[in-house]
Formats: structure tokens, C-alpha cells, sequence
């Protein structure tokens, strides 16, 4: 029975439940319950979102399990450790217990995940769980009387426990909801399908984990899969384009591989043959279920590795059967996905462990393109695939413990709030960020107020751009899907600009795209995309209009922080009378840092001069202010066919046709008739059963006493199957007749005000209209914009200060592409160990993970982190740690460090190991710090590896990841005071940092006054220094000399209303982005103030000065702190 005690939902009241939704705390802890008869297993993990990308992670606190559940021997086992309990205790027993003996007090639980096995058709996605949703995983038992109801009692158990957090079903079945029907149905008859009898698959969970991994590891978001979870369990899954498309088991697990004691595929008719045995039904599911496959194959064990090491003739029969059985399913999914296999997946416990079998499985399909590498095979590598193998072949384990509390937090809606990205867009003004191309590309984002219609103003402003630049284009961020899944804007800009290129290269996302992505909290990962094509999209143009689409409720949020990511200035588009709204929208853009450029406004009836004015007033600069023109505002029979659900056109052409009026034909022809127009232009709606009304309607046309020939006339509730056969038949007669004759599946009154409430579509047909837009847009509007707008270089481009977004997105495809290698010698160390798989996951660069193996194989086990892309190295064991000794003998000799010293230093103190990995080019840079002193990560560089040539000191910088624009703070780690002479090539060596990551430099020598304003020996320190190092640069020549300016007050250096006061035409002065402060002091508390005042990214310190690029964390450096560094690290190699 059920418990009927449930409160509101998931254990809230109405009012807390919407309370609790929105708690936005960062670290959720998830609880987890797989529930068996008389086991249950538990996990708990911290959920937060990677700080490196916007995907959920999970980090494991406590596991454990309970055994023999009711009986006289339970067991509970908490983190390996067995903790008392009572005999005969009960699942709700354990889970007292265990909430009891957890880590954290059972109210910092925020989601309790289940595993359900059945969710039958009903449950395709997490759920949370209600009294209805209990009652239904109930109601599935009879699919799954093994699973279901202990699954039912322990979630009764678990909600008396835990009653004020969400509860979520994750269902084994709902991955395979997207199979087509081809797959799910069985061949039998209708009634039993309706009763449930279909395939619906199972190990959701464990495939759902594993093919997003396998999606990471191919850098394609939905990829072409065959997953085989072995185990004890065993099943296969079809994955096409991300979804699955087929698995082997069926509507039980027993379908389907050879499994421990199931059956698999065995013919239907064997329940017939053992029913007329004489076994009963629970009999012959016995024998089945749990005494047959390789147990009853082998007469030996279920237990695969049993089998496979014995050399009887059942067991190996046993394993042969169950690898043939492998082989047909592979053959039959390799045809299903037309031979475009991205990877073959092992997982579970034999697929991960058993090179043998997956040699097997694979033997003889190099034909096909499917061939192993004998080698990483028996290592169990990530990619066992040989080198010429078309299709990737890999091992990923399984975790279906974090992929159950990831989706519950998910769907229990209270997913953290998303970090800040190492991912992420904006603007640079310099080669290396421009993608090979010479072209600066200028940008402007189109703003449409909600209501209005713009595309006839984009179209005009891009005609101006296009008649002053060489190359043009047009970009929207989200597409909207229309006729043929077209976005409209796009088709008319091509069509009309003849723009060469493909469609989808012109918008970021599609508006379905977008709602998943926000819907599954991956926000960053959208503006990510979106920028990534837009990136893509500017490398050959002068000039890409922006076009923003409407999206969400909280649309004009997303515009300001989509113009804010592309760092492109806005210009608003609206209709006459919203001057104020065009006021609020623009002080929204403005409070994200985004230029507003100004404004258009379109159909103004009264005096142009008053709106400007109104414009004005409100801060705004009118760009063109357009009269009402009639004329623009009329529908067209195409406006028409493009707004109706699936419209067709059954005779005659559209086009621009003149829509003045709706007539609505309900009425007897008779009646109808006297209504018939003396002027053109009425659309005639009727529904398409009224033969005789279409009839009379088209033979009045005909008539030369009928003057008013109709728009077209529009069939409602049309359906192809249905049409009256005559009617088509004499439609497609008609050769004197050119009236459009329009067919659609919605109702009269649907359709009736779709098309009165449709705005005025243009298209690149739409000659007339679009001649008379871009007239009035010529001739009203000022021409300064344009001219100041391509004239100033700096405006609007690809180019100048670089934003946070861009510059993180920028060096992470930098550091993509150059796949240097990095070593992380603090290895022991938990968040190296995240931060390498991040790194070596995500393709940033190749990682050397310094440490003791156990230890960091413990730690990946915790995190449930992927190494097997990392060279993990143990000093003490390191097979060329000759060399190593032998090159830090001959750096150290002359100071007294004998071989044995070496050898010693090498093997107890990482940094050293590190360091000597890059001297002798086994590594390209080094990363420490988090666990170990600046000292201790420096000293052994500057002993080794030495001075950069130019350089006399070590010095760092930090850069500041501010909303307005990336800018470097130094020296704010290393020199305490230094000498004019230092202070000047620190400056120096923070431009050529600036100049290598795509920021043209202005440097600011900071200090407590503006120019001549004071002095004292501090600032003529400053003075100095800056005469220096304009020297250095001017004969040098990385930059102008007068792009270097001090001594500069801070609010000087950054902000352009003072520095108008205190400088005036100054080219550094408000605008600076390379700050030197005069001494550690200042440095420090200012980075520090910054930082915390702006909430911005800080990433640093990034030393300066040295041969090699060594880098030091601070000791409370985040995961995504190291991942950044690394980053950094990377690309200072390159130089």
C-alpha cells in the first residue's frame, strides 16, 4: 500500500516548495538510493557547476550500502566502515542510519535522487516525485515486479526521512524514449501494445553518463554511438545524433545479450513448450531470469571472469555465445546508423576491465573501418581504437550513482548558479584573435522593441553599411524556424545582399536550442555557441549587422548581455509612441556596459522634429526617425502564406498581392454574393467543405461585373487525405483565373486572427516595399552615424580592448590548438587532480601530473574524474629520473649539489621534478603554487632555467576579467619595491604579455598623483620609470611611445570623465588597460579591492621574466583557477 501521508508536492507547502526553488545556494548536496528487495545502495555527492564549463559536477562524500535487508544478518556499511544496526532492520531502518552517519547533517540535503528501474511510457524524463508520480511507479510493477516495489518502499521511507527537500525519480527507461516505433513495438497484436506490451530498455542512467562523456571526448555535441554496458546486466544501445534510436533489452531486462543468469533472445514459443512441461509461469521466469545465461551456458558461474579463465568446453561455449550475441547486435546498430559510427563504447564492469572480450567483440571489422589497438587495449586506455580506425573505440566507466544526482537536481529545479567561466565571450585587436584573417570586422546589435516589426530597418541600415564597406553580413543570435525550418530575416537578408554563404553559418542557435540549453541551466554554454559562430561568421567581413531575436520573458536581460558578450555597440528599434520604453531599454543595455549607439523609430504620424527631440531628451541619439508610410504597412498574400500552420497554396501565386480586408464566408452563397467588393483587395476565408461558396467565388471573378477582384481566397480545416477530389481536380483546371487559392489546417477563426495579428513580412519579392524602405531610411537619416560609425576604428569592432567573454574564449581555442604540455607537479593534491582532467577532457593541453599514483588515483575515484588522458608520474619511480639528476647536478654543481643531493631533491620536492621536466623539453610550462609557497615554486626556475634575455628580475600580473574590458594589474605578488629601473621593465613585460594575448597596451604607471600635480620621490620614481620605458618600446618597437603614460592616478588611468579634468587628449588617460603600480603594496590591495568590489575574474599571477613560463597559484586557488593558469601557461610557451 501506498503511504497517504504526503504534504504539498515533494514534501513542501505550496509556499515553501516555491521558497525552496529558489534557494540558489553554490554545493548541493544530492543523496542518491538504488533500492533493491533486500539491498539498498546510497551515495551522496556535492553538486555544484564546474567553474570551467557550464556542466553540472558532482563531487562524491559518502557511499555505502546495506545488505540482507529484514533478516537476522543485515549489514550496513557506511565509507567501508560498518556501522550497527539492529536484526531483521527495515529499508527505513538503514536509512535512519544512514542519515545518521552521514557527513553533513541530513537538513543540508537540498535533492534526494531515486533510481527506478520501469517507468513505462509515462516517465521519459526525471521526475520530481508526488503522491501521483509514487502511484504510478507503483502502478509500473507489474513490468518489473523485481524492481518497482522496493524502489516504492524506499522512496516511502526516504520522503518520512527527508520531508522538506524534492525527491526525483530517475528512470533506467527513459533514455530510450526517444526510439522511434520501428524499435519499441513489438509484432503482435494492437490490444497488446495498448496494455504496455512494447520495448522500453533499460541501464538509462549508465548510458546517459557515459554518452555525455563520450560527447566530450569527441567534441561533438551529438554524436553517433553503440554503447555496450557488460556486466552482470547486460545491454546495448543505438545513439543517432544524441538520442537513442535502439537498445537490446526489452520491455524487461530479460531480452536481448547473454547476461550473468538471464537468458536473453530465446524464441517466444519456449513458454509454450515449458508451459506444456509442466512448469508453472513463476517457474519458467525463474529458469530464465536467474538460471540461465552464462550460469546455465557454463554450469559454472555467472560470474563472466569465472568463465572466461576456465578451460571446460561449456564455459568457453558460454563466453562464445556471449560474445556472438554482441556481434549481431554491433552488426545490426553499425547498418542502423548507415555505417557513421563516432565511437564504440565499452562500459560496465566487464566492458571497462576485459580487454580479451573487447578484442573479441571487434575481431576482424578493420573492413569497416573498426580496428583496436592491441596495446591500449590491454592498457585499458580511454581510446583503444588504432590509429586508423574510422570509428573511435572507448572505455569510459560507468557512474551511474552521479549521473542519477545530477539529473535530480536538475529536474527538482535548483540547479547552482553558474560560476564564472573559464569559457566566454567579447573583443580583441589583434591578429592572433582575428583567426588568420587582416579584416577588422565592425559589428552593430540591432535591439527590436517587443511589438515591433524591424526587419524593413535592418534591412535599410545594412544597405547603407553595404554601399560604404566591401563585405557585409548579417548574423541573428537565435533563429526562429519558419517554412522549412528557414529563419525569415536570414533568407531575405541573403536573397536580398546575395550573400554568399550557408544559412546555418548566419545565426548562433536555434530558439529550440536555446530554451533546452536555459531550461537545462547552461547559460554560459549559449552565449558560448553563440559567440563561437559569430566568431566564425566575422572572419572575412567588414561589417556584420547583429540581429537580436526576441527571446523569454526577460528578453531585453538577454539582449543587453548578448551585445555585452559580442561587445558590440546597440542600436534600439522601435515603433512611434514607446520613446520611453526605447529610454528603459537603453538605460538596461547601459547598466551591462553596452553602448548605445542610438535609436530608430518608425511610423511616426506627427512632426519628426518633436520625436527627435523626444529621443533626445531621453538620451538617446536619434538615428533615423521614419514618417508613417502606408504603404509599408500593408499584408501581403505571401504575408499570408507564411504565417498559417503549414499553409498551401492549391492554385494560382502569391506574392505582393495587396491584403486590404478579412471577409469571413459562413453565409448562403446568396446571401453572400451581395457582399462581394467593388474594390480589390479582400481576402475571402470559408471553410474547405463549402465547394459551393469556392465555386461561386471564382466563377464571380470571371465576371467583368464584379470589379473587385479578390486578394485570394483562404481554405480552412484543410486536410490533403480529405479534400474533395473534384474540387482539387478543377483547381488545377483553372488557367484564366489568378486568384491564390490558400489552404490551411486550422479553424476559420484561427486563421481569421492569425493573419490580423500578423506583422508585415518582407521578403527579397518584396521590390516595392523594400525600394520605399530604404527611400525614407535614405532620406531621413543622419548621415553622421554611418560616417562616424565606419570612419572610427575603434568603434564597434573586432579590435580594441578585449571583454571578459571573448578573451576567455579567445585563449582557450588558442591553447586548443597549440596542445602544449603542461605539467602539474602537485599532483597529491584534489583540485590538480580535477583540474587535469578538466585540461586533458576538454583537449585544453597535454597534462604531467606529478605525485604519488595511489593517491591520485584515490582522488580521481572520489571525483569521479577521467584520467586517462594524463601522463601521471611518480618521481621516485620516473624511468629517466638519470637524466633528471643529471641535469640538476651540472645546473647546481658550482654551488656545492652533489648527484646524490640531486637525485634526493628531485624525488621529495615536486617543483624541482617540474621544473626539470621543462629544462629538458619534456614539458612546455609549469603550474604550482596551490599547495606550496611562491618561494618554493620559483626558486627552483630561477636556479635552472634562469632569466629571460632582457630581464633582471622575476615579476607578475594579473589579469582582471572586468566587465568593461580585460586589463593586466601588476606587479602585485613579487617585487616589494622596486627600483625605477624595474619598475620600468615590469611595464615593459606586462605590454609584450598584453600585445602576445590580443590586447593593444596602454600602459598607466600608477601612482598617488596626475601628471605635474605633485611630487616627491615616489613619483619621481614613476617619472622616471616611465621615461624608460617608452625608450625600451621606442626602440624596441612593440608599441608607440605615448602609449605609455604616467605618473596616472587610478581613476585617471581608467575612467574617461576624470581623466577629461586631469588630462585632457591624453591617448592613455581613462582609457588604460595595462596598469603598473609603483610598489607590492598598492599592487596587491588594489587587484585584491577590485576584485571584490567588481566580483570579476582575477587570473594570476602570471609571472613575467623568465626563460620558460613557470606560474604559481595562490594557496587557495580554485579548480578553475588552475584550469585558467594552465591556460595562460600554454600560450606564454608558444612565444
Amino acid at each position: 500500500m501506498l503511504r497517504p501521508a504526503f504534504r504539498y508536492a515533494h514534501g513542501f507547502s505550496r509556499g515553501g516548495l516555491v521558497a525552496f526553488q529558489r534557494q540558489r545556494v553554490r554545493g548541493l548536496h544530492c543523496l542518491t538510493f538504488n533500492t533493491g528487495s533486500s539491498t539498498l545502495k546510497y551515495s551522496l555527492y556535492d553538486v555544484d557547476r564546474s567553474k570551467e564549463t557550464t556542466d553540472l559536477k558532482g563531487t562524491l562524500l559518502s557511499s555505502g550500502m546495506g545488505d540482507k535487508i529484514g533478516k537476522d544478518d543485515v549489514k550496513l556499511t557506511v565509507d567501508g566502515k560498518q556501522i550497527e544496526i539492529a536484526p531483521n532492520s527495515t529499508h527505513e531502518d538503514c536509512l535512519r542510519a544512514i542519515a545518521s552517519n552521514l557527513p553533513v547533517r541530513p537538513d543540508e540535503i537540498r535533492a534526494v535522487g531515486h533510481r527506478v528501474v520501469h517507468g513505462g511510457s509515462k516517465f521519459t524524463i526525471p521526475t520530481v516525485i508526488t503522491p501521483a508520480v509514487l502511484s504510478a511507479i507503483d502502478g509500473y510493477s507489474t513490468l518489473a515486479p523485481l524492481h518497482n516495489p522496493p524502489a516504492v518502499k524506499g522512496i516511502e521511507a526516504a520522503l518520512d526521512i527527508f520531508p522538506d527537500v524534492p525527491h526525483v525519480g530517475v528512470f533506467d527507461t527513459s533514455f530510450h524514449s526517444t526510439m522511434p516505433p520501428s524499435s519499441f513495438r513489438y509484432a503482435v497484436p494492437s490490444s497488446l501494445y495498448d496494455q504496455g506490451v512494447r520495448r522500453y530498455g533499460f541501464h538509462g542512467s549508465s548510458y546517459a553518463y557515459v554518452a555525455s562523456e563520450a560527447a566530450k571526448v569527441l567534441s561533438k555535441p551529438k554524436p553517433n554511438l553503440i554503447l555496450l554496458h557488460l556486466g552482470s546486466g547486460a545491454s546495448m544501445c543505438c545513439v543517432k545524433g544524441g538520442l537513442s534510436v535502439d537498445t537490446t533489452m526489452g520491455m524487461t531486462p530479460a531480452e536481448g545479450l547473454v547476461m550473468g543468469t538471464r537468458a536473453g533472445d530465446v524464441d517466444a514459443g519456449l513458454f509454450a513448450f515449458l508451459s506444456e512441461k509442466g512448469h508453472s509461469i513463476s517457474e519458467i521466469d525463474n529458469m530464465l531470469n536467474k538460471q540461465s545465461g552464462l550460469l546455465g551456458l557454463s554450469n559454472l558461474s555467472n560470474d563472466f571472469r569465472a568463465v572466461s579463465s576456465s578451460d571446460k568446453p561449456d564455459a568457453k561455449l558460454a563466453r562464445e555465445v556471449f560474445v556472438q550475441r554482441i556481434r549481431k547486435y554491433l552488426g545490426s546498430y553499425i547498418v542502423e546508423l548507415n555505417g557513421d559510427v563516432d565511437a564504440i563504447v565499452f562500459t560496465g564492469g566487464i566492458g571497462e576491465n576485459d580487454a580479451s572480450l573487447r578484442a573479441d567483440v571487434l575481431d576482424g571489422l578493420s573492413t569497416i573501418g573498426i580496428a583496436i589497438d592491441s596495446a591500449k587495449n590491454l592498457a585499458n586506455s580511454l581510446d583503444v581504437g588504432a590509429s586508423v580506425s574510422k570509428s573511435k573505440i572507448l572505455v569510459i566507466p560507468t557512474n551511474e550513482e552521479l549521473s542519477i544526482s545530477l539529473q535530480s537536481v536538475e529536474a527538482a529545479n535548483i540547479l547552482p548558479p553558474p560560476k564564472e567561466s573559464a569559457l566566454a565571450p567579447k573583443k580583441s585587436n589583434n591578429s592572433n584573435n582575428k583567426a588568420n584573417t587582416n579584416k577588422e570586422c565592425r559589428a552593430l546589435f540591432a535591439h527590436g522593441m517587443d511589438g515591433s516589426y524591424v526587419a524593413d530597418e535592418e534591412l535599410a541600415l545594412l544597405q547603407r553599411f553595404s554601399a560604404r564597406l566591401e563585405t557585409c553580413g548579417y548574423f541573428r543570435c537565435i533563429a526562429r524556424d519558419g517554412p522549412n525550418h528557414e529563419d525569415y530575416k536570414i533568407t531575405l537578408m541573403r536573397e536580398h545582399f546575395h550573400l554568399d554563404c550557408d544559412p546555418e553559418s548566419m545565426y548562433g542557435v536555434t530558439a529550440d536550442e536555446a530554451m533546452d540549453m536555459l531550461a537545462h541551466g547552461q547559460t554560459d554554454a549559449l552565449y558560448e555557441k553563440i559567440l563561437t559562430k559569430y566568431l566564425a561568421y566575422c572572419q572575412d567581413k567588414d561589417f556584420v549587422l547583429v540581429s537580436n531575436s526576441k527571446f523569454g520573458s526577460d528578453g531585453v536581460n538577454f539582449a543587453a548581455q548578448m551585445a555585452q558578450a559580442l561587445d558590440s555597440p546597440a542600436v534600439l528599434i522601435g515603433d512611434a509612441g514607446n520613446e520611453g520604453e526605447l529610454a528603459v531599454v537603453a538605460e538596461e543595455f547601459r547598466k551591462g556596459s553596452v553602448d548605445v549607439a542610438g535609436a530608430i523609430v518608425s511610423g511616426v504620424r506627427g512632426a519628426i522634429d518633436g520625436v527627435k527631440a523626444e529621443i533626445t531628451n531621453v538620451g538617446l541619439k536619434p538615428i533615423a526617425i521614419l514618417p508613417y508610410e502606408e504603404r509599408l504597412e500593408k499584408k501581403t498574400t505571401e504575408t499570408v502564406v507564411r504565417i498559417l500552420n503549414d499553409a498551401k497554396v492549391l492554385h494560382g501565386s502569391v506574392g505582393e498581392g495587396v491584403v486590404k480586408r478579412i471577409k469571413v464566408f459562413t453565409q448562403q452563397v446568396a446571401d453572400f454574393m451581395e457582399h462581394l467588393d467593388q474594390e480589390e483587395g479582400t481576402l475571402i476565408l470559408t471553410h474547405v467543405s463549402r465547394v459551393d461558396a469556392i465555386m461561386a467565388m471564382l466563377l464571380a471573378m470571371q465576371s467583368v461585373n464584379v470589379p473587385g477582384k479578390l486578394a485570394g481566397i483562404v481554405l480552412t480545416g484543410y486536410d490533403e487525405e480529405k479534400i474533395n477530389p473534384q474540387l482539387q481536380y478543377i483547381l488545377n483546371g483553372l488557367e484564366h483565373v489568378n486568384i491564390p487559392v490558400i489552404a490551411t489546417a486550422d479553424d476559420t477563426w484561427t486563421t481569421a486572427s492569425a493573419i490580423k495579428e500578423a506583422p508585415v513580412f518582407l521578403t527579397s519579392d518584396s521590390i516595392e516595399k523594400i525600394s520605399l524602405s530604404c527611400s525614407l531610411f535614405d532620406e531621413h537619416m543622419n548621415e553622421e552615424f554611418v560616417d562616424m560609425f565606419v570612419d572610427d576604428a575603434g568603434g564597434g569592432s573586432i579590435g580594441g580592448d578585449i571583454g571578459p567573454k571573448l578573451f576567455q574564449h579567445s585563449i582557450f581555442s588558442k591553447a586548443r590548438a597549440l596542445q602544449k604540455t603542461i605539467v602539474l607537479p602537485e599532483g597529491d593534491d584534489v583540485r590538480v587532480v580535477e583540474a587535469a582532467s578538466i585540461l586533458t577532457t576538454r583537449k585544453l593541453c597535454k597534462v604531467q601530473l606529478v605525485g604519488t599514483p595511489s593517491i591520485i588515483k584515490a582522488h580521481a575515484s572520489k571525483l569521479g574524474v577521467d584520467l586517462s588522458g594524463v601522463e601521471v608520474i611518480d618521481p621516485e619511480a620516473y624511468e629517466e629520473l638519470d637524466v633528471l639528476t643529471d641535469s640538476l647536478h651540472k645546473a647546481r654543481e658550482k654551488k656545492g649539489m652533489t648527484a646524490i643531493e640531486a637525485r634526493r631533491l628531485l624525488i621529495e620536492d615536486v617543483n624541482y621534478f617540474g621544473t626539470l621536466m621543462m629544462h629538458l623539453d619534456k614539458a612546455d610550462g609549469m603550474v604550482s603554487g596551490a599547495a606550496h609557497s611562491s618561494a618554493n615554486t620559483i626558486r627552483p626556475a630561477l636556479q635552472v632555467i634562469k632569466m629571460a634575455p632582457g630581464a633582471s628580475n622575476v615579476s607578475s600580473t594579473f589579469f582582471m576579467l572586468l566587465q568593461d574590458g580585460v586589463k593586466c594589474f601588476g606587479d602585485c605578488a613579487l617585487n616589494v619595491d622596486p627600483t625605477a629601473e624595474q619598475l620600468a621593465e615590469i611595464a615593459v613585460f606586462q605590454a609584450k604579455m598584453a600585445i602576445q594575448f590580443g590586447i593593444s597596451p596602454r600602459v598607466a604607471m600608477l601612482s598617488y598623483a596626475t601628471g605635474d600635480s605633485n611630487s616627491g620621490e615616489l613619483i619621481d620614481k614613476v617619472i622616471k620609470a616611465t621615461e624608460i620605458a617608452r625608450d625600451t618600446a621606442e626602440k624596441e618597437g612593440f608599441m608607440e611611445r605615448e602609449m605609455i603614460e604616467g605618473p596616472l592616478q587610478f581613476d585617471a588611468a581608467v575612467d574617461p570623465a576624470v581623466a577629461a579634468v586631469k588630462l585632457k587628449g591624453n591617448p592613455v588617460a581613462g582609457r588604460a588597460n595595462v596598469l603598473t603600480y609603483p610598489d607590492l603594496t598598492s599592487a596587491n590591495a588594489g587587484y585584491k579591492g577590485v576584485q571584490q568590489a567588481s566580483k570579476c575574474l582575477a587570473v594570476g599571477p602570471i609571472l613575467l621574466g623568465l626563460r620558460k613560463p613557470v606560474n604559481d597559484l595562490s594557496r587557495g586557488a580554485t579548480v578553475g583557477d588552475i584550469v585558467n593558469t594552465a591556460v595562460i601557461t600554454c600560450i606564454q610557451a608558444d612565444l
